[in-house]
């Protein structure tokens, strides 16, 4: 059974786009990583669970393609969904669409569960589980 896709809509801004007039490839990362935060935080494991528990999600490794073009005022859906974890790794994978279903990027990911304060990656919680499935 597939985990539920997390949509998230957001229209591209001024401050998106660089001096070629579209969204820079930095940039990208920084939406989709707004996009995870509204996913984790909406299923309970917002900033306030990681300062508690000491237990926060890190990126181990970014798969990232440009596929269209992203201009100016283009409203977008972004899609995460978690996908296997083995061990203390997992994926993500995250997607922009528009309202017609466009892809214009993807992204695969490698995640884990940060300790901050032994410095380590540490084996899924039950509570960090729940919240990104």
């Amino acid at each position: 059974m597939e985990n539920k896709i997390f949509k998230y809509e957001l229209t591209i801004k001024e401050f998106h786009l660089d001096t070629f007039g579209h969204v820079n490839n930095a940039t990208y990362l920084q939406i989709y990583e707004e996009a995870r935060w509204e996913f984790i935080s909406e299923n309970g494991y917002g900033l306030d669970t990681i300062k508690n528990t000491g237990l926060g999600p890190v990126i181990l490794e970014i798969k990232l393609r440009f596929i269209k073009e992203l201009k100016l005022r283009k409203k977008i859906i972004i899609h995460s969904q978690t996908g296997e974890y083995s061990g203390k790794i997992g994926t993500i994978k995250q997607w922009i669409t528009d309202s017609d279903n466009n892809v214009y990027s993807d992204v695969e990911m490698k995640i884990g569960l940060f300790d901050t304060k032994e410095r380590k990656l540490v084996a899924p919680t039950e509570q960090w589980l729940n919240a990104i499935k």
